[in-house]
């Protein structure tokens, strides 16, 4: 369904997941222009057609870019088509750990047999697959033998660089589609579905004010509305409980962090350690104040806002697949965000 430029793509209905938030749980997985690529394969997948151009489906991308909302949608889906022995889920470590089971109990070739007689094999975040030879290359001899015989495979990751090259390669003959997290038209679709679910009485303009303002994943996000509807039960019209967090408590925990100090941070030198801690503070900054990025540039030693955007789109391009980058800004908002 495309909606004011917004594709969605409806998903079978579960009782939870990684998007479920004060028990609203995403319907369908919305695509805005950032993710308009991924549309058409994700479709063909969910009716059943495997096209063996795109086999195996890598979806590439970081924490709360929707992997696991679709990989799951789309077992649930395939299950209701194709039959629950004809579908197999696992994630990368119970993969390795099924693989280290056989392997003890001499009945790796029992295992082999009920994976090559499946329709549709997921394995989920392979950056976390065990770095044991053997381990990689019994997902590649089952890669190899699925997608011979026409089994749809999908497979999630935030990044490729754990895994052996022949594994990689195996990958690479298929078709990679690299998410990212919702846009503000993607998030603002979000947060109308929710509101819609909920029978929030929010009005356009305070849901674009809040898609605009909350720059993340869509867990943030509708926890953001849940803290906004929270605060207008409470009479505190249009504000939520969220934790005021200044841009110099950010600069001293990040540069706590980073075992650098507030001057160095806010210099002009440009050593690379200081320019990457400095595209953090801009990030956190863009997420956790209401700061523009004129404002945030003159606090952070007196810099153009045109130099904030770009530090700020170096870090989010940087947050699409560098898992270290992904694991300090989590970290640091946890930090910033705990009471």
């Amino acid at each position: 369904m495309l909606v004011d430029g917004v594709t969605r793509i409806d998903l079978p209905s579960s009782s939870g997941g990684s998007e479920a938030v004060e028990g609203f749980a995403l319907p369908c997985f919305v695509a805005g222009p950032e993710n308009r690529l991924a549309v058409p394969v994700l479709q063909k997948l969910l009716v059943g057609e495997i096209d063996q151009m795109f086999n195996p489906l890598v979806l590439m991308g970081p924490t709360g870019s929707g992997k696991t909302h679709l990989a799951r949608g789309i077992v649930r889906q395939l299950h209701g088509l194709l039959g629950s022995k004809a579908v197999e889920y696992f994630t990368a470590i119970d993969f390795a750990r099924q693989v280290r089971a056989a392997r003890t109990d001499n009945c790796l070739a029992e295992l082999r047999d009920r994976l090559a007689n499946l329709s549709l094999l997921v394995v989920e975040d392979l950056h976390r697959l065990p770095e044991r030879t053997y381990i990689q290359r019994e997902l590649r001899d089952t890669l190899d033998t699925l997608v011979d015989a026409g089994c749809a495979v999908v497979l999630t990751a935030q990044n490729l660089s754990r895994l052996e090259a022949g594994l990689r390669d195996r990958m690479a003959s298929g078709l990679a589609v690299r998410l990212r997290p919702p846009g503000t038209e993607a998030r603002l679709e979000i947060l109308h579905l929710a509101a819609e679910k909920r029978r929030l009485p929010f009005t356009d303009k305070q849901l674009q004010g809040l898609a605009q303002r909350v720059d993340g994943p869509a867990p943030r996000l509708l926890q953001a509305l849940a803290e906004l509807e929270l605060s207008a039960a409470n009479g505190d019209h249009g504000t939520t409980t969220r934790k005021r967090v200044e841009l110099k408590q950010i600069i001293a925990v990040v540069a706590r962090y980073f075992s650098l100090t507030q001057s160095a941070l806010k210099s002009s030198a440009r050593r690379k350690s200081l320019v990457y801690a400095r595209g953090i503070t801009i990030h956190l900054a863009r997420i956790l104040t209401d700061l523009s990025y004129a404002q945030i540039g003159r606090k952070l030693g007196r810099r153009d806002h045109t130099t904030i955007m770009h530090a700020q789109r170096s870090v989010e391009r940087l947050l699409t697949n560098d898992v270290s980058t992904q694991q300090a800004v989590e970290e640091l908002h946890r930090i910033l965000t705990s009471v």
